[in-house]
């Protein structure tokens, strides 16, 4: 009796308490959730950051090595002479003299063709200049049909006669395409393309990126392009419109066959709304029985053609570990905050200063480099771009120096990784004594460093640089005894971007160890 007194009395006190731990806790739940959410896209923008920066590397690299088997392989005049030949029997007419000269070009080049598939090209296929199929070593049986409807990158060739490099839907194959005109004493006589497929570009990734890759590309492009008999070679995904590149669905690293089709099948309608947008983005996936329970984050890198459509995704499964940290400690701090809220006149300052380490943290684990613990490649680059526009708007003084150990590898090879990082922290350490607070060190990836100098000319720069080179060379880091290193030095241009500054830079230092390394090299001097 005395206690339904008690709540009579306090009927006011005890309403507008409960209120206002209600309006905390709602206020907890939703920041919290904020805090996640921010955490986790800060997450996925640099994921899919490292993985485009990897499939752009994995594609620049088969482009080199297409055009080095276009020099030194294909482009001889014996194939100019049957190409010319083969363009004048076409003009008349004469399927004979077609049929002998490509038997002709099919023996010259198939010895060549047999090594270049061991080095992943999927197809070898000359044209002639009306944009017909003249001879694919991948189909030798297949030729003669017209190409103009399908093959815009072709088009483009035939017109402009210049080489092309760009992802392409085929009569059998897509491909990442390599597209080269062929002239017989400056006559356009016919197009040859050398092409990969993403198996290779899989491949090539998959040497810095053990996560599991598939290739998806959209069913028109498939049913308008690829002859009836070939679209086998495709086979329909769990998501609208979209089949897999048969080649490339297979047992990952990772996860199987099976996994993978049990975890599309799971988020089909999220990625399905996602791929209407035609952007690039990323979803989340848990379930106890694939990598126990951790989340998988699964990231969608558009493919564009020639006209800057969106034809293919490339799809990437990733067991994120970071992900079920961030939210596990999330999990943790809304506890905390559930129990704070109740001491009323408390709470809000924990709550704020709570979540702000928590912020701090995510931030700091996605910004800091683990080893030397100097900001990283992306904490970098998110310090540039929030701080650069008003030095280039306002032509302040802002220079650059991009450095690296030269025969790092060296090092690892004979010594170990551990010694390895060693000398990596240890040459932190080292430079770190002798630039200014105000400076900017972060790790740009490997052996690779920048120094961002605000306030700071280019000939100051350029002698701290070679400062930096003699201290380091003449420092014991007892295993190895000493190293050296290489530097490029640049000066931000009025109203320059931070991407062309790096740029510039990275081209400097590659200048340096051209040079013989253990040398600076600045704009000025080059």
């Amino acid at each position: 009796m005395n206690f339904i007194k008690i709540i009579k009395k306090n009927k006011t006190f005890i309403s507008v308490t409960l209120s206002f731990f209600v309006v905390l806790e709602l206020i907890s739940y939703l920041y919290v959730n904020y805090l996640t959410d921010a955490a986790i896209k800060f997450l996925n923008v640099k994921n899919a950051t490292i993985f485009e920066q990897h499939i752009r590397f994995a594609n620049n690299h088969l482009i080199s090595n297409a055009k080095i088997f276009y020099d030194r392989e294909i482009d001889i005049p014996k194939m100019e002479d049957i190409m010319q030949e083969a363009t004048i029997a076409s003009e008349q007419g004469n399927e004979k003299q077609l049929a002998s000269l490509r038997e002709e070009l099919y023996t010259l080049f198939l010895p060549t063709y047999n090594y270049m598939r061991k080095k992943s090209v999927r197809q070898l296929h000359f044209h002639l200049p009306s944009a017909v199929s003249f001879l694919r070593f991948h189909r030798p049986q297949k030729f003669g049909d017209s190409l103009l409807g399908v093959r815009k990158a072709l088009k483009y060739v035939n017109e402009k006669q210049k080489t092309i490099h760009v992802f392409e839907e085929g009569r059998i194959f897509n491909g990442f395409r390599n597209i080269y005109p062929i002239f017989k004493d400056s006559v356009f006589v016919g197009t040859v393309e050398v092409s990969y497929s993403f198996t290779a570009l899989q491949s090539a990734v998959q040497k810095v990126d053990k996560s599991s890759l598939l290739f998806l590309v959209k069913n028109d492009l498939v049913s308008t392009n690829v002859f009836e008999d070939e679209q086998t070679n495709y086979k329909k995904s769990e998501f609208l419109n979209f089949s897999y590149d048969r080649k490339t669905f297979q047992d990952q690293k990772e996860l199987s066959k099976e996994q993978i089709k049990y975890i599309n099948k799971s988020i089909k309608e999220k990625v399905d709304w996602k791929l209407k947008q035609k952007e690039k983005f990323a979803v989340l996936f848990n379930d106890e029985s694939i990598f126990n329970g951790n989340y998988i984050s699964i990231e969608f890198l558009p493919i564009v053609n020639i006209d800057n459509e969106k034809v293919a995704y490339i799809v990437r499964y990733e067991d994120d570990r970071t992900v079920d940290t961030i939210l596990s400690r999330h999990k943790a701090l809304l506890a905390t905050f559930s129990l704070l809220s109740i001491l009323i006149s408390m709470s809000v300052g924990l709550l704020l200063q709570r979540a702000k380490k928590e912020e701090d943290k995510v931030r700091r684990i996605a910004t800091y480099d683990a080893l030397t613990k100097i900001y990283n490649r992306y904490g970098l680059k998110y310090i540039l771009e929030n701080t650069i526009g008003d030095f280039a708007s306002y032509d302040k003084k802002l220079s650059v120096i991009f450095f690296d150990i030269d025969h790092f590898k060296h090092v690892n090879d004979t010594h170990g990784h551990d010694v390895g990082d060693d000398v990596l922290e240890n040459l932190t350490a080292l430079v770190s004594k002798h630039i200014r607070i105000s400076d900017i060190f972060a790790r740009w990836g490997g052996e690779e460093f920048i120094i961002v100098l605000p306030e700071t000319s280019l000939s100051s720069a350029t002698k701290l640089a070679e400062k930096l080179r003699i201290i380091v060379q003449e420092y014991d880091f007892e295993t190895p005894k000493h190293i050296t290193c290489s530097f490029g030095v640049a000066h931000l241009h009025k109203k320059e971007t931070e991407t062309k500054l790096l740029k510039r830079v990275d081209k400097l230092l590659y200048i340096a160890k051209d040079s013989g390394r253990n040398c600076v090299i600045s704009e000025s001097i080059s």
